[in-house]
């Protein structure tokens, strides 16, 4: 069984992270599986690099940047939102890759900004291999946006963007729209990474109808696993009474993220002297971020080793997801294989990982006096819950789990 996964990035986000660490576990498995990027990382077999000549680098760039224009044009010239959408205008062609050609299954998960195009997503499809997709966002059930938010458009048809800046007579997302009308056919079969989105995909005009099938994440529990917690709290100067909570996105003040929301909690919290937040992740473009932190904090910077990671779920006493929405949330899944139970609202994936008030505390959402009290909650209740925390998540989202699941979805589409 030849299997190829195409994914834009290799190592950057929560989709690269998990289609990754799909294809190493299939190899593990013995399938004879390929990787379609464009981020250069791992090189090692099976790993196809798109832009690993000068020309593939500035071919890329000018899609990346091609799609971005357009949006920004019917943006109204606005870099508000400019990343919340994307159109799949243009991508590579990798269609006539032997990789590609060769194949036996045909695996999409996150594919946009300059990777594919819907045109080359249709080239895919019309040649009748099983082509399964996997939802890390809404892209694949609306027309452009990413996450939806409040709005119920996809159901029937999008148009008028609440996400662009303005109506105009140049509706991309009715455009893009018509494009996926007519995309899905019957050899297409969609994995939903958490019940929450495979609601998105039964609530959208283009999805409802297709086959779907719910399998989670893998993560890695042979990185994730709980560590010696008083050493690494003692290296990074934790004193044994403090508190100590986790907060890690790729992009810390990433609105979707909730930082605003989490701040706003500690600082009700009549706890909050005793707090301290552990930090990791980027900020980007926001100077004063880090002095709107209303307790002591340690700020790590972007942390991409793994083991790292795992050493401060670790050292912290529970970690808290106060996101607007999660499709998976990596960050609950490695912090409870780390056997640090996590706080996260009840409005998307996240909750689907927590046992309330047994291994995790799940807010209602947007309520920050509920997040509030279920840090207060969480600070004199966290020890007993650990063992559970490791035992609920392995037996959920572990590589040997996850890829046999893949593995009998992809043996039943060859059957048909």
């Amino acid at each position: 069984m030849k299997v190829v996964i195409v994914n834009t990035k290799q190592k950057s986000g929560g989709a690269a992270i998990a289609s990754f660490s799909l294809f190493k576990a299939l190899q593990r498995e013995g399938v004879d599986a390929t990787f379609v990027t464009t981020e250069e990382g791992e090189n090692g077999k099976g790993v196809v690099v798109l832009t690993k000549s000068l020309f593939g680098r500035i071919k890329y760039k000018m899609k990346f940047l091609w799609e971005r224009v357009i949006i920004w044009i019917a943006n109204r010239f606005s870099r508000k939102g400019l990343f919340a959408v994307s159109t799949a205008d243009c991508g590579f062609d990798i269609s006539r890759l032997p990789e590609v050609q060769n194949a036996d299954i045909i695996h999409l998960h996150w594919i946009n900004q300059g990777m594919l195009s819907i045109k080359g997503m249709a080239q895919l499809i019309a040649s009748g291999k099983p082509i399964v997709i996997s939802t890390h966002d809404m892209w694949y059930s609306t027309a452009i946006c990413h996450h939806a938010a409040t709005c119920k458009k996809q159901s029937n048809g999008c148009k008028d963007c609440p996400q662009l800046a303005g109506n105009s007579r140049f509706d991309l997302a009715q455009k893009v729209w018509e494009q996926k009308k007519e995309l899905y056919k019957e050899n297409v079969t969609f994995v939903a990474i958490s019940k929450w989105t495979d609601d998105c995909l039964n609530r959208s005009a283009l999805t409802a109808n297709c086959r779907r099938i719910i399998i989670p994440n893998a993560v890695d529990d042979t990185l994730f696993f709980e560590r010696n917690r008083m050493e690494i709290r003692k290296r990074l100067d934790i004193k044994p009474e403090e508190t100590a909570i986790v907060f890690g996105a790729a992009k810390l003040n990433d609105k979707i993220k909730g930082a605003d929301m989490l701040f706003e909690a500690i600082s009700r919290s009549s706890i909050k002297e005793r707090l301290v937040l552990i930090m990791f992740g980027n900020i980007k473009d926001n100077d004063d971020f880090l002095q709107r932190v209303p307790c002591r904090y340690i700020h790590l910077g972007s942390i991409s080793d793994k083991e790292k990671q795992a050493e401060i779920y670790s050292a912290a006493d529970f970690t808290v997801v106060p996101s607007h929405y999660e499709t998976f949330s990596l960050v609950v899944a490695e912090s409870m294989l780390c056997g640090t139970p996590a706080i996260a609202f009840d409005n998307s994936a996240t909750a689907e990982h927590i046992r309330h008030k047994r291994n995790g505390y799940i807010a209602h959402y947007p309520d920050i006096d509920d997040l509030k009290d279920g840090i207060e909650w969480m600070a004199d209740n966290h020890s007993g819950m650990r063992m559970e925390c490791a035992e609920t998540m392995r037996g959920k989202v572990s590589p040997q789990h996850v890829v046999q699941q893949h593995i009998e979805l992809y043996r039943s589409l060859l059957t048909e």
